[in-house]
């Protein structure tokens, strides 16, 4: 197959499209790849891609092709300056583009703004459109405190439902999203089909036992926004504060990590809670072997919280237990791999009784982490996902 991709984010960004899209190149397939320029890890662009460097090339096979947005710096303002000016450039790009495909995967990082330009191209290539969803529209601004009465929501959900009827096949990362998307967009069910991420089978073979040092570690890693909610996991600290011989290590950045770390200063638990930023993914394999358990937390108070996040599958994929404050699927998949411990979203006291449970009985969930890697054997493997991905393209274009 020939296979346009959209995705505002690409190498140097760490985001799993890069991997992806390599992958579907070793099996045989021609790759085009359309993106921005890579700012997501720095909010600004590195000195490589400016004044119209790089515009152009080809990694690991994939032809990368970018054009110039607004770059991300701090703010709503600028973050939203960002993704407007990606889908504009993008359709323009899309406009006058002459290479010849046979389908358009969208990779569907927030917001749902990615579809336009796909849209713009499917108009004038009659090609079909595969959206590959990881959050769902308009419930995202819910997060950021809009509410469904706003004109702001009004417009969103307008515009979230007009991009969805352009897809021609949406393939859902959370079983959650499918009722979802059905129920507030109306997107028949048809359309849909569950596809769960893949987190690369990098950590499935590695040793990544931790040395005991006398204290248990707590590592949380990913995207620190309000849909994360590592404030609870700030809160549960807090009602340890007495406990000794843990540490929580917080690896990762995003919008909320600076009202997290007034947190930290405010209750102070500098000396439990440690902040490491965005680091590059070949160091993520010191941080699992620091850990003892790693941490996942989502807000529930939206359906966004109801997602199945990629960092669950890379803890399983590293054989480490897992310690969540979730509802939707993180619940169900804890539950029914035995990876680990799970209570409600949001809740605080809860998550510091499952951390102190852990850090009391830590040999009885030893096995978790090789529960955790046999389910992922069986669920969440790139062989797996690249097999329903190849099949679901393919039915697109017969």
């Amino acid at each position: 197959m020939r296979i346009f991709m959209v995705s505002p984010h690409y190498y140097p960004d760490t985001f799993q499209v890069t991997a992806l899209s390599a992958a579907l190149v070793r099996r045989g397939h021609q790759v085009r790849i359309l993106t921005g320029l890579p700012d997501y890890t720095t909010s600004r662009v590195p000195e490589a891609y400016r004044y119209f460097k790089n515009r152009r090339q080809w990694i690991d096979g994939v032809e990368v092709v970018r054009i110039p947005v607004i770059a991300r710096r701090s703010g709503a303002f600028f973050r939203c300056m960002n993704y407007l000016s990606f889908a504009l450039t993008a359709a323009i790009y899309c406009l006058f583009m002459r290479w010849q495909f046979d389908v358009i995967y969208v990779y569907g990082i927030s917001p749902v703004t990615v579809i336009f330009p796909a849209a713009v191209l499917k108009t004038i290539s009659h090609k079909k459109l595969f959206y590959y969803c990881m959050d769902i529209w308009p419930e995202c601004v819910k997060v950021y405190g809009i509410g469904e009465g706003s004109l702001f929501y009004s417009i969103i959900s307008w515009l979230s439902r007009g991009l969805y009827r352009q897809c021609d096949h949406i393939a859902v990362t959370s079983k959650p999203f499918i009722d979802y998307l059905h129920c507030v967009n109306d997107v028949p069910f048809e359309k849909m089909e569950y596809l769960p991420q893949e987190a690369g089978d990098d950590y499935l073979s590695q040793d990544l036992t931790t040395e005991p040092d006398g204290i248990t570690n707590f590592v949380f890693m990913g995207n620190i926004g309000k849909a994360q909610d590592v404030a609870c996991i700030i809160e549960a600290a807090d009602r340890l504060k007495g406990t000794p011989g843990f540490r929580i290590h917080l690896v990762g950045d995003g919008s909320d990590a600076e009202r997290c770390r007034v947190l930290v200063r405010e209750k102070a638990l500098e000396n439990q809670i440690l902040f490491y930023g965005r680091r590059p993914h070949e160091e993520m394999e010191d941080y699992y072997r620091l850990a003892d358990a790693c941490l996942l937390t989502l807000n529930g108070d939206t359906a966004v919280g109801l997602t199945l996040p990629a960092k669950l599958q890379g803890y399983m994929a590293a054989g480490k237990p897992v310690i969540a404050a979730a509802d939707g699927a993180v619940r169900k998949v804890i539950t029914e791999s035995g990876c680990g411990l799970c209570t409600g979203a949001g809740d605080a006291e809860g998550l510091a009784e499952l951390l102190l449970r852990f850090m009391e009985n830590t040999t009885q969930y030893s096995s978790c982490g090789e529960r955790g890697r046999a389910y992922f054997k069986k669920h969440f493997t790139e062989e797996r996902h690249l097999n329903q991905l190849e099949k679901q393209l393919g039915e697109l274009i017969q």
